[in-house]
């Protein structure tokens, strides 16, 4: 079984790889290509008219998903998951910890 200091090492240790893996991401990332806006507000334009508020609303929800995979963007994405989950696994060390102390 774990110790609480392995799974909070192994916690400082996810969050490091993240900053790492996302600077890594944000130094070779290319430049978001140009979008054509006035094209982009037509398609919308078409989407609202056959599909409704919501469907445009749903697009617009999984554009905005899918560029945080992407480029720049990524480096934040990796940065923020490496930090919830170390983070994450810091506190279950934390609380694996008060089980030892109280015995």
């Amino acid at each position: 079984m774990p110790t609480p200091r392995l799974v909070q090492r192994l916690g400082l240790a996810i969050i490091a790889i993240g900053f790492v893996a996302g600077a890594a991401a944000y130094v070779t990332a290319s430049a978001d290509p140009a979008t054509d806006q006035l094209a982009q507000q037509r398609e919308m334009r078409e989407l609202a008219r056959l599909g409704g508020t919501a469907t445009v609303q749903t697009v617009k929800f999984n554009l905005w998903l899918g560029s945080l995979w992407h480029g720049e963007r990524l480096a934040g994405t990796l940065a923020l998951l490496g930090l919830v989950v170390g983070g994450a696994c810091w506190k279950i060390g934390e609380l694996m910890g008060e089980d030892v102390d109280e015995a």
